[in-house]
């Protein structure tokens, strides 16, 4: 089972405990993560500064601090425990939201994270799933963490994340849980980023001021957000900067990858992106769901995301190496258990661990 760390107190204080503990992993991460835009830019034709980097960071922080005090006060928390000005800590948290707003990149090719809404009649204990993998430049995966948060006010939660950030994927014991994936449009600003806003919702104990901390915030750029209820409810949300579309997922088994399947969205997709990975992970996913007629469980989901079909980069797990293009992680949260299934890594390459707040 991975570890969960358990962290307490007002948001600041569970920063500060957080930043305290992972300080040597939180530099690190940070400072790869500073590497990597500037060389996405410089490959890109845009020269990229470390100074530039988190003067863009310091233009989102007011966002933040007027969208939430609770969420930038644990920010500021891993920044001062962790002894690194809060800019840097936050550029590390919204990587993909900068590379939106600070270029817009040509011809890339998405290589983002593949997503599911499993309903209770299609799963085998009668329980709702939301699930993904988690891609990511490759050197993130050993920065993994689990934790546990125990607040001074407000619901316990059990997140996935890396050191040094908020919510990645994450179930509250009010029965809410959230996960996500990229989405690329062109109305990109500075705004609130998408960690802030999945780490506010898990902070509700009401499923539609969840669902309202996505669709109402003041965002920097374009996610997916899938999400789910304990009551058996599931929304998927797709965002650009300004627009958003939510689905109240009807069908049993959905699915999505990292391009908009909103016809009113499109319009704002990026037209350079090249589509042929996100395209070929939704269609793979879609057929072999269609195709299981057994009971799903977290570890039963794990096969079927495990497909390398087209190979790489095409297949939905991915084994990208450096700071190539990898499935780090796979994960379960199940609402109603209050739990979230881990498997670190490739989903071909391990067995999930329960987790329970």
């Amino acid at each position: 089972m991975p570890e969960i760390i358990e962290l307490q107190g007002t948001p600041y204080e569970m920063g500060c405990q957080h930043g305290e503990l992972l300080a040597g992993e939180i530099r690190e991460l940070a400072d790869i993560r500073l590497t990597l835009a500037r060389e996405f830019a410089e490959d890109h034709g845009v020269s990229l500064s470390v100074e530039s980097c988190l003067d863009a960071a310091r233009q989102f922080l007011p966002f933040h601090e007027q969208y939430s005090a609770e969420v930038m006060a644990e920010w500021q928390g891993i920044a001062d425990g962790a002894s690194l000005p809060v800019e840097e800590v936050f550029f590390a948290n919204a990587l993909t939201d900068f590379q939106d707003t600070l270029w817009q990149a040509q011809q890339v090719e998405v290589h983002g994270c593949t997503s599911f809404a499993i309903s209770s009649e299609a799963t085998v204990d009668g329980s709702t799933y939301i699930g993904q993998t988690w891609d990511m430049h490759a050197s993130a995966e050993p920065f993994i963490r689990v934790f546990r948060r125990r607040p001074a006010q407000g619901p316990s939660s059990l997140t996935m994340t890396t050191s040094g950030c908020l919510t990645l994927v994450g179930v509250n014991e009010a029965g809410i849980a959230i996960g996500n994936n990229n989405l690329r449009p062109t109305d990109a600003r500075p705004g609130v980023v998408y960690l802030a806003m999945m780490h506010r919702a898990l902070k509700q104990t009401d499923w539609r001021t969840a669902v309202n901390s996505i669709t109402g915030a003041y965002r920097a750029s374009g996610h997916n957000y899938v999400m789910a209820h304990e009551s058996g409810a599931r929304s998927n949300i797709e965002t650009t900067a300004t627009r958003y579309f939510e689905d109240q997922i009807s069908t049993p088994k959905y699915v999505h990858s990292n391009h908009y399947l909103d016809d009113g969205l499109r319009e704002l997709e990026d037209p350079t992106i090249d589509r042929g990975s996100t395209e070929h992970r939704l269609a793979r996913l879609r057929q072999a769901l269609a195709e299981n007629s057994d009971p799903l469980t977290p570890e039963g989901l794990r096969p079927l995301l495990s497909d390398h079909d087209g190979g790489e980069p095409l297949g939905i797990c991915r084994h990208g190496t450096g700071h190539g293009a990898r499935s780090c992680a796979f994960v379960v949260a199940e609402p109603a258990d209050r739990s979230l299934w881990v498997s670190i890594g490739p989903p071909c390459e391990g067995t999930v661990e329960r987790c329970a707040i």
